[in-house]
């Protein structure tokens, strides 16, 4: 009899064990994170009779949690994913609302100002025509002004999310650190996984991962050591390290993601930090961010110096020289802290400039440059000299003083040109209209040569011209200059001179080099005679000359960037296409891992999550066998008191 008693009550034990269990879940069918949990039961050892081996009933081996360990770090993997992709795209699209924008971007109105332009250059002596010029480029200035503070609305509010996401990573491993010390202790209480507990760090671990990259190696204890971004420590069993956000040591606006280890040791972790919304604020800040602000920079810096080189070639309204429009400020130099030399940089050659930024390196002898935007050295000419400076990608560096092995500075070229794009011309009067000289073919000419109006192409001094230079067509097909201020003479494209005397060919275009002012480029055609004069003289009276306004209006679509590839236009257009490129990239990206995130989560609930049409059927199972289990025990009662009775008889 007491052998079936005992197997019933086994059996109650493991069936009253069940419907907890099932309890359990359905309780729980609504708790994030929660994996459904089931009673594993087993036989017990049959006992040895001459007949054979008698059940004795069954056990309840262990209480299990349904949990694949694979499809958890994919829907981990996936949301990392996911979350990287949509903050990039959340960011990034509100870069390109901006710029692409008609009324808040650049283009509307580098257009209105190059219109203005125009229209002075249709009646260069219209005061109103002037008055709207200026105003105009007041207005693009503003707007530059404008872009360049919301860029770093930006920049600040990333910063920001980084300190914030950085304290909610450290709450977490903390949380980590704290469960794998509760595992652990309770593991080796009981010998048992103590199922919720580990619910509970999963779920801080699933939370980890839509901040970074999060992977796990499980411990012989149970614990996890848990890694982030590409493969940095974050929890070691009960032990944590933290997270902190601190400056660039080169460029202060510049906020850096550090890990904090034992011992003190802090290293920067900033690019190791892949995936999660952290991981895709650090890409849009280093792919649309940075580079977005630095070609609006560009363009500002084109613009700049594209237009002062030709508004300094031209007469203003009181015959007085051209002179700067627009201002920009300088590039920018950030010296390593542990630097002992110095370096000055300045821009040589806008055309080359790509926009880009970059690192100088000194070895103790060489001088090395690396572009930090494609990770390209960057070829150096010069010495670092003040005379010979050195010079590539468009910038000029010279070196104060060399410093030791080790000196290391960030440049940006063009990040504060925008903010520093001012306007420096007041008074529409100034502005150059007017070309410095006028030309102008001999009265008593016999042949049919012909002298163009020419232009001032290059300026180099402040002096107008004193006195009318003389081109005269000398036998031998030759073209002399024979009169005019001292040093005059034709120079070739570089600048090197040819002397007095050149060979005439009709279609060319000379170049004369005139002392104290700079160099103007005319064009010869027909066929002179012999003894025919050509004349240049000072542009005194030339009011109604807009020679320099035409040239001024063409530099909104010549080719004068990217080595003579692009215009300005050109310029800012390449800035809202990367932009929205990306944007759309990464909603694409976006989409597809939400995606992969579903399908992973409902592949994972399959496994782990509760179904209460599942739970109540079991549970009803559950309690038939429960019953069916104590009517065992009353049919050994009920034997037990009838074999008495037969006793007492």
């Amino acid at each position: 009899m007491a052998s079936i008693i005992n197997t019933g009550i086994s059996a109650l034990n493991a069936f009253k064990r069940q419907m907890e269990t099932t309890g359990h879940n359905i309780a729980n069918v609504n708790t994030e994170g929660y994996s459904r949990q089931t009673v594993e039961l087993g036989t017990r050892t049959p006992e040895s009779t001459p007949q054979g081996y008698i059940g004795s009933g069954v056990d309840i081996n262990a209480i299990n949690r349904n949990y694949d360990t694979y499809l958890a770090q994919r829907v981990r993997d996936y949301a990392a994913s996911f979350e990287e992709f949509s903050v990039y795209q959340e960011r990034a699209m509100q870069i390109d609302d901006v710029v692409a924008d008609a009324a808040a971007g650049l283009d509307s109105k580098l257009q209105e100002f190059f219109d203005a332009v125009q229209d002075v250059a249709d009646d260069p002596t219209s005061i109103p025509a002037r008055t709207v010029m200026l105003n105009q480029a007041n207005q693009l200035a503003e707007r530059f002004h404008t872009l360049d503070r919301w860029f770093e609305d930006m920049r600040n509010q990333v910063n920001s999310d980084f300190e914030y996401q950085v304290q909610e990573i450290n709450s977490l491993s903390k949380s980590l650190a704290d469960v794998n010390g509760r595992i652990r202790a309770m593991s080796k209480a009981t010998g048992n996984a103590p199922n919720d507990v580990l619910d509970e760090r999963d779920k801080l671990i699933d939370d980890l991962s839509r901040y970074t990259n999060v992977s796990t190696v499980e411990q012989s204890d149970g614990t996890y050591n848990v890694f982030v971004g590409t493969g940095q420590a974050l929890v070691v069993g009960t032990e944590y390290n933290t997270l902190g956000v601190t400056n660039n040591p080169q460029a202060a606006d510049q906020k850096e993601i550090v890990i904090q280890q034992a011992g003190g040791v802090t290293v920067n972790i900033t690019n190791q930090m892949t995936g999660g919304s952290l991981g895709g604020l650090v890409r849009f800040r280093s792919e649309v961010l940075d580079p977005a602000q630095n070609q609006l920079g560009l363009v500002a810096v084109g613009l700049s110096d594209f237009f002062n080189s030709e508004h300094q070639t031209g007469l203003d309204l009181d015959g007085d020289l051209g002179g700067n429009f627009f201002s920009t400020a300088s590039p920018q130099v950030y010296a390593d802290p542990g630097n002992t030399g110095t370096i000055t940089a300045s821009i040589t050659d806008v055309s080359q400039l790509t926009g880009h930024e970059y690192r100088l390196d000194f070895d103790g002898t060489n001088w090395s440059m690396t572009d930090l935007d494609t990770g390209s050295a960057v070829t150096l000419s010069g010495t670092g000299t003040a005379v010979d400076p050195l010079v590539g990608d468009g910038v000029s560096i010279v070196i104060g003083t060399a410093g030791a092995a080790g000196d290391s500075y960030m440049l940006r070229p063009t990040r504060g040109a925008s903010a520093g794009f001012n306007v420096l011309v007041s008074n529409e009067r100034d502005i150059a209209a007017a070309d410095v000289v006028r030309s102008a073919n001999g009265a008593a000419n016999a042949g049919t040569g012909s002298i163009s109006a020419g232009a001032l192409t290059e300026r180099t001094g402040n002096t107008k011209l004193a006195s009318p230079i003389t081109l005269s067509y000398q036998a031998g097909n030759q073209l002399a200059i024979t009169a005019g201020p001292a040093g005059t003479q034709f120079v070739d494209a570089n600048g090197t001179a040819l002397g007095a005397t050149a060979t005439f060919t009709a279609g060319q275009t000379y170049r004369v080099q005139i002392p104290g002012l700079g160099i103007f480029d005319v064009e010869m055609t027909g066929s002179p005679t012999v003894g025919d004069t050509f004349t240049l003289s000072d542009n005194t009276g030339g009011v109604g000359d807009n020679r320099n306004a035409r040239r001024l209006a063409d530099i909104q679509t010549a080719n004068l960037m990217s080595n003579g590839t692009a215009s300005i236009s050109d310029t800012y257009s390449s800035l809202v296409a990367d932009v929205g490129t990306k944007t759309h990239q990464a909603s694409t990206n976006a989409a597809v891992q939400e995606r992969l995130l579903t399908q992973a989560e409902e592949a994972k609930s399959e496994v782990s999550g509760v179904n209460l049409d599942e739970e109540a059927a079991d549970l009803v199972r559950f309690q038939q066998a429960y019953q069916a289990a104590a009517q065992v025990i009353n049919v050994a009662n009920t034997l037990f008191d009838t074999l008495l009775g037969a006793v007492r008889r």
